[in-house]
């Protein structure tokens, strides 16, 4: 972005638009002039220099996983708009468009019948977000332990959540008057949390097909007034929009630009650490689309001395992932591997029922959100929660809660999980991770055992051989506990391999799921 436009972006955060809310635009202002800066103090040479050029040749040379993704455990995202106001999910805006449905029926009988009383656009003035509050939300991330964190940018609804120059309908203009991204992207780096976004909105051209069907010519989704939400007025041609058929060939340039446009937008106001994209299979966006955001980013990345990453679905070499691994971590959306994979992974998946707010989102139990995240670890991935922000900005109390209960249970126990490896590898290279309820993760000269199940001594560890005299200590307690080695035979300086036998275990323990054991031990100890 040019500095005129930044310099232009910052002149429209009007009085007026710092007092429409209780939470103040000024935190977005103020980033956005400290850009405008930054960007005028650029070398010509430093703006000019490009490394990645738009081929995937070129774009491999991209280090994937920089160390500190490697070393996450944990992320936050969440989904969040106008969609959050009739409290339908997320999948609610396109739904609400099929008679008979039951976000139809819902919509119909509050708010009028969809599609000639009542449109998806009718909602935006009514999301207020009166209560956001995104300080509050980075220091609740931070607390629960999270790695990296940020705001889910543009969803399918085509809303978008920044201050853009190319699309009238963002929440800087229209319902909250904020600046989302901007302002979550600013609270999260000030609590040292790496900052992401989610990107989703690939498939908006035909989001409202459904509506397509259902209104009249000249009303609501068919309104030319109404195009820079629900998309240009064509004939439909799906009756779901959410699957993995989309060929998007024959989808006007005009759709794919302003994708372009949006990204390169977001990436300049925003220098995110990660960015997660969702859908972009084969032929959607089209792979030069592809191949010329990512070396935007990349470059980008460069200029500011980043190590930046962006997350993908599905496996390449199935042909089906939007992007190959030598640049693109797996992601799995609400997917787990057996296994460990060679390569960092993750699974995004929501923190309570739903991704987006409902009546009845709740949240996980803590013993099931823990287990998710050790069982990701000790197969080399982490774990990207959504939480479900409801219309009014604050967080679901139930949500709120299981942060906080999990944030306590991070405090001890993080140690055993940031920065770790799977461990071991015997000699063909298969991972040996678990073992029962026992996950196994390696740190230099320690192994860390992590057990799901409530530990009773004696608590015996197969195969296990620690250096004569170490201390073995559980992660929350500094006494060290009594072991020994049922030995095979023995050895001069170190208990030789055989099952190692924890005589007593702390009472009381520190935690209520999820005990961490610290071994040290020899390096080759399978």
């Amino acid at each position: 972005m040019s500095i005129l436009v930044l310099a232009a972006l910052v002149s429209s955060c009007t009085e007026e638009q710092i007092s429409h809310n209780k939470v103040s635009c000024q935190p977005a202002c103020e980033a956005l002039r400290q850009k405008a800066a930054t960007a005028q103090t650029c070398s010509k040479s430093a703006e000019d220099k490009v490394r990645y050029e738009p081929t995937w040749e070129s774009l491999m040379k991209h280090d994937a996983t920089p160390k500190w993704y490697q070393d996450a455990v944990l992320g936050f995202y969440f989904h969040w708009g106008p969609y959050s106001v009739p409290a339908f999910s997320c999948s609610g805006y396109w739904t609400m468009y099929q008679k008979g449905s039951r976000t139809y029926r819902l919509v119909k009988q509050k708010y009028g019948e969809p599609g000639i009383e009542f449109g998806y656009k009718d909602f935006v003035p009514l999301w207020k977000a009166s209560n956001y509050d995104p300080d509050e939300w980075a220091k609740l991330f931070k607390y629960a332990g999270a790695d990296f964190a940020g705001p889910g940018a543009e969803h399918h609804d085509g809303f978008a959540l920044w201050d853009t120059d190319y699309d009238e309908w963002n929440s800087m203009d229209m319902g909250p008057g904020i600046d989302i991204v901007g302002t979550l992207v600013e609270a999260c780096r000030k609590q040292g949390l790496k900052t992401c976004i989610a990107l989703h909105n690939w498939r908006t051209y035909i989001t409202y097909d459904t509506g397509r069907r259902l209104c009249p010519k000249g009303v609501d989704v068919n309104d030319p007034k109404y195009t820079g939400l629900y998309g240009p007025i064509h004939e439909p041609t799906h009756r779901r929009p959410i699957n993995n058929r989309y060929p998007g060939d024959d989808w006007p340039y005009s759709h794919w630009d302003e994708r372009l446009n949006k990204w390169k937008e977001l990436v300049d106001k925003y220098q995110f650490d990660l960015a997660w994209w969702e859908h972009m299979d084969s032929g959607n966006p089209p792979d030069t689309l592809k191949r010329q955001m990512l070396a935007y980013y990349f470059n980008a990345a460069d200029r500011w001395e980043k190590e930046v990453v962006v997350t993908s679905k599905k496996l390449w070499e199935n042909r089906r992932q939007d992007l190959p691994p030598q640049i693109s971590p797996l992601n799995l959306e609400i997917g787990f591997l057996p296994n460990p994979r060679p390569q960092k992974w993750q699974t995004d998946i929501p923190l309570g029922r739903s991704w987006a707010y409902t009546p009845r989102v709740g949240c996980k139990d803590l013993d099931e959100i823990i287990e998710i995240i050790v069982d990701n670890v000790s197969n080399n991935g982490l774990a990207l929660f959504s939480v479900a922000p409801k219309p009014d900005g604050s967080l679901p109390q139930e949500q709120v809660e299981g942060l906080k209960k999990l944030g306590d249970w991070m405090a001890i126990n993080k140690e055993a999980l940031h920065a770790t490896v799977p461990a071991p590898f015997d000699k063909s290279g298969t991972f040996l991770s678990k073992y029962s309820s026992m996950r196994f993760l390696r740190k230099k000269e320690y192994l860390y055992v992590i057990d799901l199940e409530e530990p009773k001594a004696p608590l015996k560890i197969p195969h296990i051989r620690p250096l004569r005299g170490s201390e073995i200590k559980m992660l929350g307690c500094d006494k060290p506990l009594k072991w020994r080695v049922v030995l095979d035979e023995e050895d001069s300086e170190y208990e030789s391999e055989g099952d190692l036998m924890i005589e007593e275990v702390p009472d009381p323990l520190p935690c209520d799921y999820a005990w961490s054991f610290k071994i040290q031990i020899l390096d080759k100890c399978w």
